[in-house]
């Protein structure tokens, strides 16, 4: 097993939270910090039960611990099951996002956090309504079985499927792939970016919060999570996807400042 490698993580993570050993043992209620020492000198191996406890005193993801923990045991139906990311619900048009993302060395780890997520529902969503239903109204070269059923359900109001254009993926990725350049996602404002050509201002901007929260966003890149996360119940997003949005901001801005 790889020790030494999740020794150093666990070490390097409770310098950064100021803790000492003797703290993080207390916490967990042992006599002293005798055993985290040996863990992160790679003397020690946790049980799994312990090393989620240890990752909850550290608040670090506890299934990254683990992945670490099995990443050297090749037969592990566990390690595989850890390190694999969740298979897409729709992986077509996952990968249609992940083409025509301009940062995906970013993006990818955020798309792949399980079968669908709220940034990729958020993202298809603007490429729809900004780039690629307009055009699919009106260009009869579009796919046409696609074409009237969107166009069917647009005149009784209702619903667009997602599933419906992941169907028609064979005719339908390489008709959009030259509706739009690109798009990227500003996590710090919640602001989608869609770039429709080459000409540097042929760009939509999409908020997904409204302007005055937005503005504090950009001020002071530290907006108290129930702001956020009120700001995204008013435009429609259910619970969940409001958790996942304002844990991923979070997320980001602790990032951003353990590199500052």
């Amino acid at each position: 097993m790889s020790t030494t490698k999740l020794g150093l993580l666990l070490k390097n993570r409770r310098r950064e939270l100021r803790l000492t050993l003797a703290q993080v043992g207390a916490t967990l209620g042992l006599a002293n910090g005798n055993f985290i020492g040996m863990v992160e000198r790679g003397e020690r191996m946790p049980s799994d039960e312990r090393l989620l406890e240890i990752a909850r005193v550290l608040r670090l993801d506890g299934r990254e611990l683990l992945a670490t923990k099995f990443r050297d045991v090749r037969s592990s139906t566990v390690a595989r099951v850890l390190l694999e990311p969740p298979p897409a619900e729709l992986p077509r048009l996952r990968r249609l996002l992940l083409a025509t993302c301009a940062n995906p060395e970013v993006m990818r780890p955020e798309l792949e956090r399980g079968q669908r997520t709220a940034v990729e529902r958020i993202v298809f969503q603007t490429l729809l309504d900004y780039a690629l239903l307009p055009a699919l109204q009106r260009d009869r070269q579009a796919p046409r079985r696609l074409r009237d059923r969107v166009l069917k359900a647009v005149r009784r109001s209702q619903d667009l499927d997602p599933w419906w254009f992941e169907e028609e993926a064979e005719e339908f990725l390489p008709w959009a792939r030259e509706r739009f350049v690109s798009w990227w996602l500003d996590l710090p404002t919640l602001t989608v970016h869609v770039r429709h050509s080459a000409e540097a201002e042929d760009v939509s901007s999409v908020s997904l919060v409204d302007r005055e929260l937005r503005e504090r966003m950009v001020e002071r890149l530290d907006v108290p999570p129930s702001s956020l996360a009120d700001a995204l119940r008013a435009e429609g997003l259910d619970e969940g996807d409001v958790e996942e949005i304002v844990a991923l901001v979070d997320f980001k801005k602790a990032r951003a400042h353990r590199a500052s």
